[in-house]
């Protein structure tokens, strides 16, 4: 999972204690509650290529290897990676469903989901980028403008993006997110964190046009040098980014109706507002709009002091506290491997005490709805044996 955020240190620890003692409430109650659940969602997100194998009795022993231990684990969902990423970069070059716009790796996903749900007793979340996929040439990019050389061309440094502001493009990712609905009886859909527009984005030909049909001036520089027209412009790109995950959830409902849908979201946009416009997210707008909100709750991947981690992590549940139904429709999304260590050879997972340590302070604090990423099946990352007690569901427990 790509993660490169353009936030510094300082900036993004400073403001959060005040939030241990106030949030921003939220402005309207989610409709959708029919969807909501009564047993707290314990969720495991798994990368498919960890399952996928050229040989095809190891990829059989991958897959049953998987079940077993997702059973053991005691969680009820799984958010299941349908695209094909071994380069790491989020953008999605293969996928592992039937479709008509990217090539298929493997026809693997549908078989996954189904021994997943039939063996494990999970609900299964099929996993997609929003916008970071390879397609056709000729559809538009996410453009950034750079105010110091003048030049619009993607960012490098983020993930390589179509533009929500193609019609054509949208059309060709709700069509792939329908082509994988259809290839598997899925129960929800994980929108990636890949759906963000940076403060100097979207400059692309079709994103500028609809600025302009929007009373907004035709130019980055023109919006940004007016604090009211920035804070339009924010909040239209927020706004354009939950229309194409909504319509595209519309869709998929015409082939799964009941599925449930969850968005991911960056922890400085909940700890604080005002970053909103760096990302084009909105944590109270999130909870409207979907049925539960993810926060990437990982404090070594936005660099954190350990000695202050846990009062962040506080802080992002007291955040949840302060919505309306906040709790009940956030998941805090653990990290299991430290994304900043690339030396080849480099231990990268998160010990697993340190997982197990955060679980107890988010269930000492009401929040009862969290998992992690990634999960490593073949070498057992993290430890399940240490892991199952806390993270583990009994249905006793819950029982009506």
């Amino acid at each position: 999972m790509m993660r490169r955020l353009i936030i510094s240190l300082a900036a993004m620890i400073m403001p959060f204690f005040g939030l241990l003692v106030s949030a921003q409430a939220a402005e309207d109650v989610h409709v959708n509650v029919k969807h909501q659940i009564k047993q707290p969602l314990r969720f495991v997100q798994v990368d498919l290529d960890y399952v996928y194998d050229e040989d095809t009795t190891q990829q059989e022993k991958n897959l049953s290897l998987l079940a077993e231990r997702i059973k053991g684990l005691g969680v009820n969902t799984v958010f299941l990676q349908a695209f094909a990423n071994p380069e790491g970069d989020g953008l999605a070059r293969e996928v592992y469903f039937p479709n008509n716009s990217l090539p298929v790796k493997s026809d693997l996903f549908a078989r996954t989901v189904n021994i997943l749900k039939s063996q494990a007793n999970v609900r299964v979340f099929g996993w997609l980028p929003v916008l970071s996929f390879n397609l056709d040439e000729k559809l538009s990019r996410v453009q950034a403008w750079n105010p110091e050389s003048k030049i619009t061309a993607p960012d490098e440094k983020a993930y390589s993006r179509l533009s929500p502001f193609d019609k054509l493009a949208c059309k060709e990712i709700t069509a792939l997110y329908v082509s994988m609905a259809r290839s598997a009886p899925i129960d929800g859909i994980l929108f990636h964190d890949d759906a963000l527009l940076s403060d100097f984005e979207d400059a692309s030909d079709p994103a500028l046009s609809s600025y302009h049909q929007a009373g907004l001036p035709k130019s980055i520089k023109a919006i940004r040098a007016k604090p009211r027209l920035m804070r339009l412009w924010t909040k239209f790109k927020t706004e354009q980014l939950i229309l194409l995950t909504k319509e595209i959830a519309t869709y998929v409902r015409q082939v799964r109706p009941k599925i449930l849908t969850v968005r991911n979201i960056y922890a400085p946009v909940a700890l604080q507002p005002e970053t909103q416009e760096w990302f084009a997210q909105n944590y109270n707008r999130f909870l409207q709009s979907y049925d539960y909100t993810a926060i990437m709750a990982m404090p070594h991947m936005e660099n954190v002091p350990d000695d202050i981690s846990q009062a962040w992590m506080d802080a992002l549940v007291n955040v949840a506290k302060n919505h309306a139904q906040g709790l009940q429709r956030t998941l805090f999304e653990l990290q299991a491997v430290d994304w900043r260590k690339q030396t080849e050879g480099e231990d990268r997972a998160i010990p697993t005490q340190d997982l197990v340590a955060q679980m107890r302070a988010l269930e000492k604090q009401g929040a009862m709805n969290f998992g992690y990423y990634p999960d490593d099946f073949v070498t057992n990352t993290p430890d399940a044996a240490l892991l199952q007690k806390e993270f583990s569901l009994q249905p006793s427990m819950y029982a009506p």
